[in-house]
């Protein structure tokens, strides 16, 4: 997916909501340098390829810190506190295989690059108005035939916290065929090795990581390892926009899971914000 000029004002917000982590007096340097940036850039690139250059910017100025460190702990304490009653909630309803994929659809809601904040209120609240509502552009039976189908599948993590919804999820999988793949380089509240390691999926399935620093996946920035597994994989699990944005146009045998938080995705989609998605991609 291309970036539109709509995308410009969040990449900005973006930046601004990042001050917290950076030194007052580098806040309009890094303004600046980010504005000078997106004057130069590529809009037929992704959004998440031209938000990497507001994390390289920033990490300069606060010395490569992970300014979202203790957010992604908390966020992972914080689901894994809720995975005992979301587990059993599972294992009691009809098809555990449906409201496990529905509660890791509902768990994108946790992510601090889009424009909206969460609370615990909004977290519970987003849980139970998921579990009975129904995903647009919904290929469920299709992602549950595709999953009993594959011979290797390649699960694309998104960000801290919702990796644990993630894990309930694979827990009701075929684990056996599954890669899970988080980001290489820490980037806002995305999932890397740690939070992983931290919330024990690395436990349950295996977990590589892309070797890329772009809140997305953009391959020709992703490590051979990592390569080598995304064309080898007869079916790809996509968590979140960022990899939607940055794979939409893969010809890969994709299934999209995501939460619409912008008006521009949810163009691309023809849906609308709010939507809880499953969606198989339209360009093998």
């Amino acid at each position: 997916m291309k970036t539109y000029y709509e995308c410009l004002s969040c990449i900005i917000n973006q930046t601004i909501k990042n001050f917290t982590a950076v030194d007052k007096k580098y806040h309009d340097k890094i303004l600046r340098e980010v504005i000078a940036g997106l004057s130069k850039a590529d809009y037929s690139l992704s959004p998440p390829q031209l938000a990497k250059n507001t994390y390289d910017v920033i990490s300069k100025y606060t010395g490569g810190k992970d300014a979202y460190a203790e957010i992604k702990k908390m966020s992972n304490q914080y689901i894994l506190d809720l995975y005992d009653e979301l587990k059993s909630l599972i294992d009691k309803s009809n098809d555990p295989f449906e409201t496990a994929l529905h509660l890791a659809v509902a768990g994108n809601i946790i992510d601090f690059g889009a424009k909206h904040n969460y609370s615990d209120k909004h977290i519970h609240e987003e849980i139970e108005k998921m579990l009975s509502a129904d995903l647009s552009s919904s290929h469920t039976e299709e992602l549950r035939t595709a999953i009993n189908n594959a011979k290797q599948i390649l699960y694309l993590g998104d960000n801290a916290g919702e990796i644990v919804f993630d894990k309930l999820f694979i827990e009701h999988l075929p684990k056996e065929k599954i890669i899970f793949a988080v980001r290489g380089k820490p980037v806002i509240n995305d999932a890397t090795m740690k939070d992983a390691e931290d919330i024990g999926l690395t436990d349950v399935v295996k977990v590589i990581d892309n070797g890329s620093g772009y809140p997305g996946t953009v391959l020709q920035s992703c490590s051979e390892e990592f390569q080598e597994v995304f064309n080898g994989a007869d079916l790809i699990i996509s968590k979140g926009q960022g990899n939607y944005e940055t794979l939409s146009e893969n010809r890969q045998n994709i299934f999209f899971l995501l939460k619409i938080k912008c008006d521009i995705v949810a163009r691309d989609l023809n849906g609308n914000v709010g939507d809880f998605v499953v969606l198989k991609n339209n360009h093998e």
